[in-house]
């Protein structure tokens, strides 16, 4: 299937158009401490690997990608996103507010392109929270900025990003969704640390490769797939059949971690474990 073709299917299937802004490579991520060249290579990564998930959200009618960066806009491009210009040295916000008036649908989200960890099942349970509120809002890893604005109408997204981001959305109306929102779509990067925290619990394949060939990756983390065997819902633990025919168990902490709220036995998953096996996520393997 064609680039046209996803996105003419996607468009019957979700409500949200998704704006994930992205900045010229040679500028974004500046507090990376790596060399230009390499934060060049994580930063691009990371959007990929951000869009990537994006576009696997079955709420997600489109994303479109705003940016004028030309290796940008090829690649993630080809991954299916739809590419607006960015208005030149206008800044974030009246970048997002150009792309929302480019939407196809009424509903419209930002995202930030620095969630290299991001799951669509994630991103799917926080954007269906957001459909019970005019305006909703997520913060981000340090809780002062914010990951995700939503808004149901074109007329009422009204980003104000910068210092204080979250304040000044929850200020304007937004409903804070924070506390409901998962892991993967709170925790953003912008430094090393960061970078390395989103690593132990694991990214998607483009940020994962770069960071081994930095010789950034864990050694420690591995990340695994099989069928739900059993599951608990009391305990939330259960059993998961590895693709090999191991048996392995998890307990309530993997499950908790995944922002889940229910496992079935035959479900396709994805196992996180660390350098001692135990189960450390499990969540629900999209296609």
């Amino acid at each position: 299937m064609d680039v046209e073709s996803i996105r003419d299917q996607r468009a019957h299937e979700g409500r949200w158009t998704l704006l994930i802004p992205v900045k010229r490579l040679e500028i974004a991520k500046s507090r990376l401490a790596l060399d230009a060249v390499d934060r060049i290579e994580v930063a691009l990564a990371m959007a990929v690997d951000t869009v990537s998930a994006a576009l696997e959200a079955s709420t997600v009618a489109e994303v479109v990608v705003v940016t004028d960066d030309a290796r940008a806009t090829r690649e993630l491009g080809d991954l299916g996103a739809r590419m607006v210009a960015d208005v030149p040295d206008a800044g974030l916000n009246p970048a997002l507010l150009h792309g929302a008036t480019l939407a196809t649908r009424a509903s419209v989200a930002a995202l930030s392109s620095d969630l290299p960890g991001l799951l669509a099942d994630e991103l799917d349970a926080v954007l269906r929270a957001a459909d019970a509120h005019p305006r909703a809002v997520v913060g981000d890893a340090t809780g002062s900025g914010t990951t995700l604005l939503a808004a149901r109408t074109v007329a009422g997204f009204t980003p104000a990003f910068g210092v204080g981001s979250r304040s000044a959305h929850v200020d304007a109306g937004a409903v804070d969704l924070t506390e409901q929102a998962g892991w993967s779509v709170r925790h953003d990067v912008d430094t090393v640390e960061a970078l390395l925290a989103a690593a132990r619990r694991g990214v998607g394949p483009r940020t994962h490769a770069v960071l081994a060939e930095l010789g950034l990756d864990d050694p420690g983390t591995r990340e695994r797939q099989g069928t739900i065997a059993a599951f608990d819902p009391d305990s939330r633990g259960g059993v998961v059949w590895e693709d090999d025919g191991t048996a392995i168990a998890f307990e309530a902490a993997a499950f908790d971690a995944s922002g889940l709220r229910l496992l079935r036995i035959g479900q396709r998953v994805r196992l996180r474990t660390d350098e001692t096996g135990v189960v450390t996520f499990v969540s629900i393997l999209t296609l």
